[in-house]
């Protein structure tokens, strides 16, 4: 099973739920003879002497790769199926019943076999599918002046925001319309392909009437030019079409699969959030920023990203121990909670920390196939708010045990980077149900103490190899043993000495945030001389 639909209890089958969905918003017309048409074309929404009609919230949920939420543990779901199983099925504040219609598609390479496991999921060989089958969902249940939500972890989020793209430029086709849509949908692939001027051309010509303002497409969603198509774009640290290092040999991975400017925002979204994930080092997973256009500022556009501790997963989710995901959902829900219905309480019984509120310790990635990898220093803001990408960092980061010396130092000159916490951020902070004594607390207490003592036993023995290195200069350098007469009771290898060091890794502990350099001051090494030790071994 690909996807699911949220529906009430005892509620009528899905494929009912999608047709009165529609229902819900507009009048059938007389069914058509052509067995293709039964049922799929809505009168007009609009004209004179019309009711007013209730509008209805399609939120659609993109899950990140290797992430299937309908075959994982609890403990392992990710904040885009936990998002995904809060949403209430109507908004009944203000004395409103608002539908809210869920779908939820999980990442590629979940199909269960190893060809989209290693390949689709190394690739992107499928992430185009996604992207279709998400805009079909949307196409086959929107009405004018419905309210889209959409929301994606990882390649999930790439989806999402692929999908909001597409709206940007076609609008969302009815269903009749929706018949060519494999057709454009495949233009618009080659178009992101070629670099044949001539064939680009013709495929420009070929899709302007799709994205000319006057489509029907495009006057479904764009009603008025002050208003926006896409209520909501939420995304847990995007990353492209990328997956497995380079060093293993796949099919030529697909970076562009459209042909879209992938960091812009399109000015047809009215909020966007992201969550990024300031521990993530894999060159592959580096993250996708969104970049404000003119357009979208001149039309008060939200715009706010927001750096959290951890890696990939730790801000998206998918760990068995996931209080620094925990934070990011709960940040992500105080965002749009204005905006879409969240059952919160849900949520909050899902919380099961190992540690205090932010203490937990980043999970390191650059394991197993990933030690492959190449490393890149992902390149964390400046200045507070800046003003293209609306950068920030979530203070539970200050919780951390260890801060790297240049973000110390940024912030203390920048102190506007830390955004505040919301009012229901504070509630959960301060509701955090951290049991030292509990079984889970002890477990990760345990593990992380013999983490630390394998660190320790690295350090140990990296200090051997620099006795060893130093007799060998030694040697080196006299030719042989001290004379007796010249003995030296130490020597004092670099007590002064520190050095700037570029870390192409995290430290072993996981604690370091930035990574990109460290001051390091070398451990003193003595050596004794007399009696002579051989240190050349």
């Amino acid at each position: 099973m690909q996807s699911t639909i949220d529906v009430e209890p005892n509620a009528v089958p899905a494929a009912s739920v999608l047709l009165q969905s529609e229902s819900l918003s507009t009048e059938r017309s007389s069914p058509s003879r052509s067995p293709r048409r039964i049922h799929t074309e809505p009168k007009p929404d609009v004209g004179e002497g019309a009711k007013p009609r209730p509008f209805k919230r399609i939120a659609v949920f993109c899950d990140g790769t290797w992430q299937d939420g309908l075959s994982a543990k609890r403990s392992q779901y990710t904040n885009v199926l936990r998002l995904s199983r809060a949403v209430n099925y109507h908004d009944e504040r203000d004395g409103k019943s608002i539908p809210q219609i869920v779908f939820y598609q999980p990442g590629v390479g979940t199909d269960g076999n190893l060809y989209s496991e290693y390949v689709e999921g190394a690739t992107g060989a499928s992430l185009a599918g996604k992207v279709e089958e998400a805009y079909g969902f949307i196409a086959q249940n929107y009405c004018p002046g419905d309210e889209i939500f959409l929301f994606g972890f990882s390649r999930g989020a790439y989806t999402a925001r692929m999908v909001a793209m597409f709206i940007g430029e076609i609008g969302v086709l009815d269903r009749k319309d929706m018949d060519h849509f494999n057709r454009i949908f495949i233009d618009y692939q080659t178009l992101g392909k070629t670099t044949d001027q001539n064939e680009k051309q013709k495929l420009e010509d070929k899709l302007a009437p799709w994205r000319d303002s006057s489509s029907k497409g495009k006057q479904r969603v764009d009603v008025d030019n002050d208003k926006f198509s896409i209520k909501c774009l939420g995304v847990w640290d995007t990353v492209g079409a990328i997956g497995l290092p380079e060093e293993i040999m796949i099919p030529k991975k697909t970076i562009n699969l459209f042909g879209f400017q992938d960091r812009n925002l399109g000015p047809h979204v009215e909020h966007a959030f992201q969550a990024l994930a300031l521990n993530e080092m894999r060159k592959d997973f580096n993250c996708n920023k969104f970049i404000q256009t003119e357009e979208g500022k001149q039309k008060k556009q939200t715009l706010k990203q927001v750096w959290f501790a951890g890696c990939h997963s730790d801000i998206g989710g998918g760990y068995k121990h996931h209080d620094l995901s925990d934070i990011t959902l709960f940040w992500m829900v105080s965002q749009i909670e204005l905006y879409l219905s969240v059952d919160t309480h849900y949520l909050e019984h899902l919380i099961k920390p190992v540690a205090a509120w932010g203490k937990q310790q980043p999970h390191d990635s650059l394991t197993g196939i990933f030690l492959l990898a190449d490393k890149v220093q992902r390149e964390l803001p400046v200045t507070a708010d800046d003003p293209k990408t609306h950068e920030f960092l979530h203070p539970s980061i200050l919780e951390q045990s260890q801060l790297d010396t240049e973000l110390s130092d940024r912030l203390a000159k920048v102190p506007g980077l830390i955004t505040p916490l919301t009012e229901l951020e504070e509630q959960i902070k301060q509701r955090w149900p951290y049991d030292p004594s509990s079984k889970r607390a002890l477990e990760y207490a345990a593990k992380l103490k013999a983490e630390q003592d394998m660190a320790a036993t690295t350090a140990a023995t990296k200090s051997s190899s620099i006795l060893r290195t130093v007799g060998k200069l030694w040697r080196s350098i006299s030719g042989s043993s001290p004379p007796e007469e010249e003995k030296v009771q130490s020597v004092d290898v670099t007590e002064t000495t520190t050095e700037k060091v570029v870390a192409k890794r995290r430290s072993l502990s996981g604690n370091t945030l930035i990574g990109r350099s460290t001051t390091v001051k070398k451990t003193r090494a003595t050596i004794q001389t007399s009696p002579p030790v051989d240190v050349s071994s």
